[in-house]
């Protein structure tokens, strides 16, 4: 059983980091074009010295080619969240054993179960701050509504 929760829980930190460095590696190669494609030749800017309107960066363009992806929550955050249980449910049953049976284990390896915990604790961490900027991201792009905007049965469609 813990051997196949083993290969489940590598199958999925396997399939979450493919798909983070292939965002990040989509993201980085369409910002990267997308800057060669707006930089203006040095000739052309020669000529026209009377509006000189420097290229956008690198690191522009990657704001932009990023937001659309990361506003979103998607399967592979759920799977991240699913990778998080799975790793502390390892650590906590590791945890378990070594508290039941700490002379058959070096002392050091309390540190690495530290050193688990502390990681896996930063990961999430991160994970929420992650959801809190994609929800605030989300609030701030609607309108709020005004203060005396209601739905008022005299502003509904009339039936002939």
């Amino acid at each position: 059983m813990m051997m196949m929760l083993a290969w489940l829980g590598g199958a999925i930190g396997l399939v979450v980091t493919g798909s983070a460095v292939l965002l990040a590696w989509t993201v980085y190669s369409r910002a990267r074009a997308e800057a060669a494609a707006s930089a203006v030749p040095e000739e052309a800017a020669a000529q026209d010295t009377a509006n000189p309107e420097e290229p956008p960066s690198l690191s522009a363009a990657l704001v932009r080619q990023a937001g659309p992806h990361l506003a979103r929550w998607t399967f592979f955050d759920y799977a991240l969240l699913a990778l998080f249980v799975v790793g502390s449910l390892f650590l906590f049953t590791d945890l378990l054993a070594v508290l039941r049976d700490a002379e058959q284990y070096p002392p050091y390896h309390f540190a690495y179960l530290l050193c688990g915990f502390v990681f896996m604790l930063a990961g999430m961490l991160m994970m929420l701050a992650r959801l809190a900027l994609t929800i605030a991201s989300v609030r701030s792009e609607r309108p709020l509504p005004a203060p005396d905007h209601q739905d008022h049965p005299d502003h509904a469609e009339q039936a002939q």
